[in-house]
């Protein structure tokens, strides 16, 4: 009795009830460890086993389709989003790349005038994040090579074959690759829409380049020789509209050159000028600076006005020339 009250009494305090707990606990786990053990040996396998046909990793710029063999198929209300996504084993989520790709590829064409060379294009594709389903059920992983470079090769080669080569591959050639582009891109909606449907974009191509031509070593000789000479012929031609527009400029400098003179001329009388020549020579006769002025005896003339003499060859002769007068005039013999 006593010591059933000591085990109540225990009971009732806090540490006596987790004491107990655990107890019990241990004792369950001494009669069950074996099947424990087991049970989490088996479960751990189980995970380890199973784990990539329950689980899918959707990287970023990837979407899952959804597809269920025992309830309808493709799934096309939802999608696998980016992340870990969990399924029933029996299920499947298949990856899809929503970003946007590039591949190259070569063509053989044979051009309008039978050249056959190899182009390399470059084109850029993604498909419809929305859409994936649809491109799973209809056209499949392999939407690249089924769909995608078929509809490619076939407007690339359809294009270029209406002309030249070159006319196809000098003047011509960045309209084609804007007209490949669209072509392609209109082939690619109306070839893999669903039936019953119209104009459903599945996947979108939004560039095509021409990267690369190659022809015949032959042919690529002349090419080259010709376009060297069609260089030299274009900076001739322009060579030549050079100096016909500098002789049309000097033509028209020289007209009005004409034009001024023809203008002048009728306003020089000879008044005119006499009453110039006469003011500008007052003008110098009044200046501060040294001269010797000169008067013709004509009434027409102007007299000569001569300034710095000193500094000047003429000047210098001229005062010699003064100086021995000067000594004449006072009896010195030479």
């Amino acid at each position: 009795m006593k010591k059933n009250n000591e085990k109540k009494i225990s009971l009732l305090h806090p540490y006596g009830l987790i004491l107990f707990i655990l107890r019990t606990l241990l004792d369950w786990f001494k009669r069950y460890s074996i099947t424990i053990i087991l049970v989490t040996i088996v479960i751990s396998a189980s995970t380890i086993v199973l784990w990539p046909k329950i689980s899918v990793h959707v990287k970023a710029g990837e979407v899952g389709v959804i597809f269920r063999p025992l309830s309808g198929g493709v799934d096309t209300s939802a999608l696998a989003g980016e992340g870990i996504n969990f399924k029933f084993p029996w299920n499947s989520i298949v990856v899809y790349s929503t970003q946007i790709q590039k591949h190259e590829l070569k063509i053989e064409i044979i051009t309008k005038d039978l050249l056959k060379s190899i182009v390399t294009v470059a084109f850029q594709y993604e498909i419809n994040r929305d859409t994936a389903p649809l491109v799973h059920r209809y056209v499949g992983e392999k939407y690249l090579d089924k769909v995608i470079i078929p509809t490619v090769v076939a407007i690339t080669r359809g294009q270029i074959s209406s002309f030249t080569s070159e006319k196809a591959f000098s003047d011509e050639i960045f309209k084609l690759q804007k007209e490949i582009t669209v072509q392609a891109d209109t082939g690619i909606i109306n070839n893999i829409s669903p039936p019953g449907t119209s104009a459903i974009r599945l996947i979108k191509i939004s560039q095509i380049e021409i990267i690369d031509i190659q022809f015949p070593p032959d042919v690529q000789k002349s090419i080259e020789e010709k376009i060297a000479q069609r260089s030299k012929l274009e900076a001739y031609e322009y060579i030549i509209a050079t100096e016909l527009k500098e002789a049309e400029r000097k033509a028209i400098e020289a007209k009005g050159i004409k034009d001024f003179q023809d203008i002048i001329q009728t306003g020089l009388t000879n008044n005119y000028l006499r009453w110039k020549g006469i003011d500008a020579s007052s003008k110098l006769a009044n200046s501060q600076n040294a001269k010797i002025v000169i008067f013709g005896q004509g009434t027409a003339s102007l007299p000569i006005i001569m300034g710095d003499l000193e500094g000047s060859p003429i000047g210098k002769n001229l005062q010699k020339d003064l100086e021995k007068i000067k000594k004449m005039d006072e009896g010195v013999k030479y």
